[in-house]
């Protein structure tokens, strides 16, 4: 998987992760960059000490080992 792909299957991810923690989020708009990827959701509000939460929510997807695929 080339870096802009693993860049955007992971925003996926932190969008996943977004939606199980906080059911009333609404995506917005999420694409990989240059530096990395992030993700906008509509009325959403978190702080630094929600990271981890998230970040761990994220892990647990992962660890599922699902399988990403490209659609043209």
């Amino acid at each position: 998987m080339n870096l802009e792909a693993l860049r955007h299957s992971t925003a996926h991810v932190l969008a996943s992760a977004i939606k199980e923690l906080y059911p009333k989020a609404k995506p917005a708009i999420g694409p990989s960059i240059e530096d990395g990827f992030y993700y906008d959701f509509d009325n959403l509000e978190i702080t630094d000490k929600d990271l981890a939460k998230i970040e761990a929510k994220m892990q647990e997807i992962i660890n599922k080992k699902l399988e990403f695929k490209v659609y043209n």
